[in-house]
């Protein structure tokens, strides 16, 4: 222990002890003692607070999206809820708009058509393979419908009955090879069957068939029902000539017709259950020719 006093390295520390008693009793002195601690404590503090803010950090970037679940899980249900109202307040708008366009139609046709009376349909389903465009709707005996009703749009003739139940039907269209619908040339008053052929189908158009070779029948004439056979009624618009042609057997005239009435897009339709003179379906007119 004597020899640690002789030493070099004692006589240092006993510098450096004497220069911060000397330090002390000075700062004592003045006065500057707690400044000289505060100082020391700032000096502390500024890496301790930085890395506390650090870990913080650290802490907030892992755990936040679980801290802040329950509260991220509340808005989402808000938002879901809010979405589902306004999708609930979309359907509403968009079926008070179909009803309305529908009952503006019906008015259309009933003001033309005074002596019809409609039963008005929605499109249900369409046969996705038939060539024809035939469809099934959402009204049937129940609704007053029966076979062979007529099935319009606003536009035009569409087609017929073919089907019924009790709350459905199925509607085969004029562009269908087995509807037979009486028809006539309004500018000429030349009559012919309107029926369809696969060809005339996949271009969306029929055929006014059995023309005279004489007819006077031209691009741009309209054809509507004749209303002979008395499943019809008269007058029913049909569609419009593109073409007349002259059939293969060389014995008569056919027209090229395009439907007035937009026949694989409609959804909305309205089935004619009666028109006054409506005749009694077992005639013998009716075996041959609808309308």
């Amino acid at each position: 222990m004597k020899e640690f006093f002789k030493t070099g390295r004692f006589r240092v520390l006993l510098v450096i002890g004497c220069l911060l008693f000397s330090f002390l009793l000075r700062s004592i002195y003045t006065g500057g003692l707690m400044p000289l601690l505060s100082s020391a404590g700032g000096m502390l503090m500024v890496p301790l607070s930085r890395m506390s803010a650090a870990a913080g950090t650290a802490i907030q970037n892992r755990f936040g999206p679980f801290l802040s679940a329950g509260e991220v899980h509340e808005e989402n249900q808000a938002l879901r809820a809010e979405i589902q109202r306004l999708e609930e307040q979309l359907i509403d708008y968009e079926t008070v708009k179909m009803e309305n366009e529908q009952f503006r139609e019906l008015l259309e046709i009933k003001e033309r058509n005074d002596h019809l009376i409609f039963e008005p349909a929605t499109v249900v389903g369409r046969t996705p393979d038939d060539w024809f465009g035939s469809f099934t709707i959402d009204v049937g005996t129940y609704h007053g419908v029966s076979l062979r009703c007529p099935v319009i749009t606003s536009d035009g003739l569409v087609g017929i009955v073919s089907e019924v139940g009790r709350g459905y039907s199925k509607v085969q269209t004029i562009l269908d090879a087995s509807v037979n619908v009486g028809g006539v040339d309004i500018h000429t008053l030349d009559t012919g069957i309107i029926t369809g052929t696969i060809p005339l189908a996949q271009e969306g158009n029929c055929k006014l068939g059995f023309l005279p070779r004489e007819s006077g029948a031209t691009p741009g004439d309209t054809i509507v029902t004749s209303g002979t056979g008395g499943l019809l009624p008269r007058g029913l618009i049909i569609g419009e000539i593109q073409s007349v042609e002259m059939e293969t057997s060389g014995l008569s005239l056919y027209a090229v017709v395009t439907p007035a009435a937009d026949i694989r897009g409609a959804r909305q339709v309205f089935v004619i259950t009666d028109f006054g003179s409506k005749d009694d379906e077992n005639t013998p007119a009716a075996a041959g020719e609808e309308g």
